[in-house]
C-alpha cells in the first residue's frame, strides 16, 4: 500500500528519541538501546527498518531522534537519506515528535497517512507488521480517524498499557477494526490477570496510523499549545529554513506523550486487532523473550555461571563470573556495573535519576 490512484501515499515515521533508561548502563544517552545490537546481532532500529522497507521506501520515511544519539542513529539508518532523520534539539516527548512529522508532511503531502512506530520494539514477523500496518493505514484513510494496532496479550503483563474494546466496526485488510472503549494504565497483577481472562483487551503497543489531517486537528483540539508553537515553527521554516525554525521553537514545545495527550482523549479511536509475537524490550528480563536461553537464565557476553538460575548476566566488556546467583541481574560495562533483584527491573530507572541528581553525567 504505498501508493495508488485509490488510495493515499503512506508514510513511516520511526520514533527513535528515547534513552532506554531501563536499559542502563549498557544504555546511555549516545548509545541508547534502539542502537544496541540485541536484535540477533542486528539493532532494535536496523530491525524495525528493514521490516518496514518492503511497505515504505526509505525516502518516505522519517527518523526521529536526539541531538545526543543523533551520530549512533544516523550510523543505523541504513538507506534513510540524510534529510529524513530529524533530530529534536531537546526530547519533547512523543505528542511532539508526531505533530514535528505531521506540520512537516503537510507541507509536502498533505493528503499521506502516517504509520508510527517505536524504533525499540521486536516483531519477529515483519510480514505479519506490515499486513498490520498497511491494514491500519486503510482503515485511517477510509474513516479519517485515529488508528492503533491492539497486540494480544498472553500473559497478566502490568509493565504495558492496555485497550479496552468496543464494537467490531467492520475490517481492513482481513483484520477486524474495533472501536477502542478507552486506554487502561499499567494494571496490577490481579487486574492484568482478569482482563487477560476476559478476553477484551489488547496490549497498547504505541504503532498508529492515522491521515497527516487527522493527527493535526486531533492535535488541535487536545493540545492547543503544541499545535500553536507547530503552527509558529513551520512559519519560521519557510523563512528561515527547517533547522534555524527547530532551535529556535522546538525547546519551547510542550512535554507530553501522544497516548496522554491525543490517544486518551480522542472521542473516537480504532483498533485493528493482530495477532503476531510483539515485544517492547522494556527491562533487562525481556531479554528472555529475545535471547537464548541457558541454564543460568540469559547470559550475553563474556560470562561464566555456575550454579545460577533464573538470572540476567550480561557483559558489555569485562568478563562476568557469577557464583549461586538466583533471580539477580548483573550487567558489567567498561564503565559500570549494574546489580538488582530482577523483580526490581523497572526500577533501574531510578538509578539514572539518582546519577543525575548527583551529577554523574560521565555515567549518562
Amino acid at each position: 500500500m504505498n501508493s495508488s490512484p485509490d488510495g493515499p501515499v503512506l508514510f513511516a515515521l520511526v520514533m527513535a528519541g528515547g534513552s532506554g533508561t531501563r536499559f542502563w548502563p549498557m544504555s546511555r544517552g549516545a548509545r541508547p538501546k534502539q542502537v544496541l545490537p540485541l536484535d540477533g546481532g542486528a539493532s532494535l532500529l536496523a530491525s524495525t527498518l528493514a521490516r518496514l522497507a518492503p511497505l515504505i521506501p526509505a525516502e518516505r520515511t522519517l527518523v526521529v531522534t536526539g541531538r545526543e544519539m543523533e551520530e549512533a542513529v544516523r550510523a543505523e539508518a541504513g538507506a534513510i537519506p540524510a534529510g529524513n532523520v530529524l533530530v529534536e534539539p531537546v526530547g519533547r516527548d512523543t505528542a511532539a515528535c508526531v505533530g514535528w512529522a505531521a506540520w512537516r508532511l503537510s507541507r509536502s503531502h498533505p493528503g499521506a497517512v502516517m504509520v508510527v512506530v517505536p524504533a525499540d520494539h521486536r516483531i519477529p514477523d515483519g510480514s505479519a507488521l506490515r499486513g498490520g500496518l498497511a491494514a491500519a493505514a486503510a482503515a485511517a484513510f477510509a474513516r479519517g480517524g485515529l488508528v492503533t494496532l491492539g497486540i494480544r496479550p498472553v500473559r497478566p503483563e502490568t509493565g504495558f498499557g492496555y485497550l479496552e474494546l468496543g464494537d467490531v466496526e467492520g475490517g481492513a485488510g482481513g483484520l477486524p477494526v474495533v472501536r477502542v472503549r478507552r486506554f487502561v494504565e499499567k494494571p496490577d497483577r490481579a487486574r492484568a490477570e482478569a482482563m487477560l481472562a476476559s478476553g477484551n483487551y489488547r496490549w497498547n503497543a504505541g504503532i498508529f496510523a492515522w491521515t497527516v489531517e487527522a493527527i493535526r486537528d486531533a492535535i488541535r483540539r487536545h493540545l492547543p499549545e503544541l499545535a500553536e508553537g507547530l503552527d509558529a515553527m513551520s512559519r519560521h521554516a519557510d523563512d528561515a529554513g527547517d533547522v534555524e525554525a527547530v532551535r529556535t521553537y522546538f525547546p519551547t514545545l510542550p512535554r507530553v506523550s501522544i497516548d496522554f495527550g491525543v490517544m486518551e482523549k480522542a472521542p473516537t479511536v480504532w483498533a485493528v486487532l493482530v495477532d503476531f509475537v510483539w515485544s517492547d524490550v522494556g527491562s533487562w528480563p525481556a531479554l528472555a523473550e529475545i535471547a537464548p536461553s541457558s541454564p543460568a537464565g540469559v547470559t550475553l557476553g563474556d560470562v561464566l555461571a555456575v550454579d545460577c538460575d533464573g538470572c540476567v548476566l550480561v557483559s558489555d566488556g569485562p568478563a562476568v563470573a557469577a557464583l549461586g546467583l538466583h533471580d539477580l541481574i548483573v550487567v558489567a560495562t567498561p564503565g559500570a556495573v549494574l546489580v538488582a533483584p530482577k523483580a526490581d527491573a523497572q526500577r533501574v530507572r531510578e538509578l539514572v535519576e539518582a546519577l543525575r541528581r548527583a551529577g554523574r553525567e560521565e555515567l549518562l
